[in-house]
């Protein structure tokens, strides 16, 4: 079987912003050095260390929607479908924070608003099925994905900090934010 070159450079350079904390931390030779190649041969698949770095942040959000649709696909109920999608994104966040970190800093690419459509989209579920008062679903969708990037951000920088249980507080913040009704939140509101 041929190797491919293309996603072993993206899975070094996704390591590499792991390992070191910050995209702005990795370089084209280090990425072919943990590739186990030259330095030239990155630039038969990429550009140069912008379009790789992309690639590692457009590769973030596809795996973020993945994550949630898999944690989502087998619930019938939109207000439960919200919830488990919200505690998968949080928790790809937690699992990669560097990566996390440059999906949303001055790398953002298009592909993020694919993840966020997938967001509004659960949020006008909840409107469609009667369990969420939410008047502008959209506007909602921004405030549930503003708290769950900061509970993300705010765990990865003090994971020893006392938090709350992680479920729980998610399931907190989205049944208050997206205005699910009480009878169907799941979590006290």
């Amino acid at each position: 079987m041929a190797r491919d070159l293309r996603a072993d450079l993206l899975a070094a350079a996704t390591a590499l912003v792991e390992s070191t904390g910050s995209a702005d931390a990795v370089t084209l030779r280090g990425v072919a050095r943990a590739a186990g190649v030259t330095a030239p041969a990155v630039y038969g698949h990429f550009a140069d260390l912008s379009a790789l770095l992309d690639a590692v942040v457009d590769r973030g959000f596809a795996e973020l929607v993945t994550a949630v649709r898999s944690a989502t696909a087998d619930l019938a109920d939109p207000a439960d479908r919200l919830r488990a999608g919200c505690r998968a994104y949080v928790r790809a966040g937690l699992a990669a924070p560097a990566r996390y970190r440059a999906m949303f800093g001055p790398r953002r690419t298009a592909s993020g608003g694919g993840a966020f459509d997938v967001l509004v989209g659960a949020v006008q579920a909840c409107v469609a099925a009667g369990c969420s008062a939410s008047r502008d679903a959209r506007a909602d969708a921004a405030l549930v994905w503003t708290a769950l990037h900061g509970v993300v951000t705010l765990r990865a920088g003090g994971p020893d900090l006392p938090w709350p249980d992680l479920d729980a507080q998610v399931d907190a913040l989205v049944s208050r934010l997206a205005l699910l009704s009480p009878a169907v939140s799941g979590a006290s509101a």
